[in-house]
């Protein structure tokens, strides 16, 4: 007789808590150690995760499928971040970005440069509601204006994607906005609104920060000699006119018209080309050549060429490839069944409503530190733990902002998550570097996580509220 097939077996606590440490070691020692590729330890991971899976009787098959649907639904965004890729290179050649710089330098404060790199990034991706476009578009030409200031890299970066995030997680035309609430059960409009308490004191501090940090750089350190070069160049290399201002415009009328964001891109890189040719004189052969492999200048001035040499399809490979393999894990990591165990365990002690809440974003920031992806952790925190608000009959809401206050806006520091592959690829400078200056990121989390503790901001169903009430109601009701 045939023997039966044997059933696999989900991975417990014990092996999915191994392959999960193994992968932050693996990126710790081999990025920040060894200065590897963060592809590399991601590739490792899921390697072992698949070996794991395979002791536990899952299929190759099995574990593919895990593969495939991850990647499928990020597919949109593979998409999008090629078409930036396209837009820059073709704005750059037509004078779009330069044109931008060169007005910005004559417009923007050096002291308050930053602060207003925070709030003009914040205005654009809450229009845009992408965070990616946003550092891909305006985010270039502000880099520009603080290089040429004398600023430091690092930290005008972490400026641009502060302002980034902050639109990726409030506008209701963000993927992540929509995302998070639709887990929850949670209403759009209700879930933005729930939002500003985390979000307003976040903000307010961010906007401290870099306006105490802007005015030290600025002033007598600003480098103007540096600046005027910067001017001549762009001058002397393209024809610099208000109406090639028009494309960034076109950008934010696509939102008022409900344009989606990939055709919208399209458009938007499609009159870069025509400008390119009728104002700059790309002949046709050039322009197919930037859009596969990214702009090449030639001002004469190595710092300026520094700035503009950018775009094109080829330059996203680095940031579509690390997608793909940090999916791959998470496709793995979850049909296995690793990540139900590891969450699980989570869940297991939560007994509170503080605790509830707390127990979200910590969660959520640990799901996207371990995959590096927004939406893995949002999904997944969200489909855990949305029967526990139920149960302690706290109102949807609660959650969709929990996973937004980690989820979310942490995504650009993680060194290897898309946003801060995407980053490094469009502006040259990595999120080992900028990490720390993401005030956003690393201040919304633990902002989120004091109003859990104090009570505050948490509405009940019902109007109910007092959360001594249902201690052992929850406690009873545990899995």
């Amino acid at each position: 007789m045939k023997e039966a097939k044997r059933e696999p077996v989900p991975v417990g606590f014990g092996a999915a808590a191994l392959v999960f440490l193994a992968l932050i070691a693996l990126v710790l020692s081999m990025t920040a150690g060894l200065g590897s590729a963060p592809h590399v330890p991601l590739l490792l991971a899921a390697v072992l995760a698949a070996l794991v899976g395979a002791a536990h009787r899952f299929s190759w098959k099995e574990m593919m499928e895990g593969i495939c649907s991850a990647v499928t639904a990020a597919l949109p965004a593979l998409l999008i971040i090629m078409a930036i890729g396209v837009l820059i290179a073709l704005w750059m050649a037509s004078g779009v970005i330069p044109t931008m710089i060169y007005y910005g330098l004559q417009i923007l404060s050096p002291r308050f440069f930053l602060l207003t790199t925070l709030l003009l990034c914040s205005l654009v991706s809450l229009a845009l509601g992408s965070s990616l476009s946003t550092i891909g578009t305006v985010g270039v030409a502000l880099f520009g204006i603080g290089s040429a200031m004398g600023i430091p890299p690092a930290v005008t970066v972490g400026a641009i994607v502060s302002g980034a995030y902050f639109g990726d997680k409030m506008s209701p035309l963000s993927d992540t906005t929509n995302l998070a609430p639709s887990v929850s059960d949670a209403g759009l409009f209700d879930h933005v609104r729930h939002m500003m308490a985390t979000t307003t004191p976040t903000y307010l501090i961010c906007m401290a920060l870099y306006g105490a940090i802007g005015f030290s750089y600025g002033g007598a350190q600003a480098d103007s000699q540096q600046i005027q070069t910067t001017l001549q160049a762009l001058e002397g290399a393209f024809l610099i006119h208000p109406l090639l201002l028009l494309p960034p415009l076109l950008v934010l009328a696509m939102v008022v018209f409900r344009i989606p964001a990939l055709p919208g891109l399209v458009g938007s890189a499609a009159l870069g080309a025509l400008l390119a040719a009728l104002v700059q004189g790309v002949p046709p052969a050039q322009l197919a050549a930037l859009v596969m492999d990214g702009f090449s200048a030639s001002t004469g001035v190595e710092s300026v060429d520094t700035l503009l040499n950018r775009g094109g399809i080829m330059s996203m490979m680095r940031t579509v490839a690390l997608m793909i393999i940090a999916l791959s894990f998470a496709g793995i990591f979850e049909r296995t069944g690793m990540a139900a165990s590891l969450l699980e365990k989570v869940v297991s002690r939560v007994k509170s409503d503080r605790g509830l809440v707390i127990a979200t974003i910590l969660t959520s920031w640990g799901i996207l530190i371990a995959t590096g992806q927004q939406y893995v952790a949002i999904i997944m925190t969200g489909r855990l733990f949305r029967p526990l608000y139920r149960q302690h009959n706290l109102k949807p809401q609660n959650l969709s902002r929990a996973l937004e206050d980690a989820g979310t806006v942490f995504g650009g520091i993680v060194p290897y998550s898309p946003g801060a592959g995407f980053t490094e690829g469009m502006l040259g400078v990595s999120a080992w570097q900028y990490g720390p200056f993401t005030f956003f990121g690393w201040i919304n989390p633990l902002v989120a996580i004091l109003i859990a503790a104090l009570g505050k901001s948490m509405p009940h169903n019902g109007g109910g509220g007092q959360e001594g009430s249902r201690e052992e109601g929850a406690s009873s009701g545990k899995a």
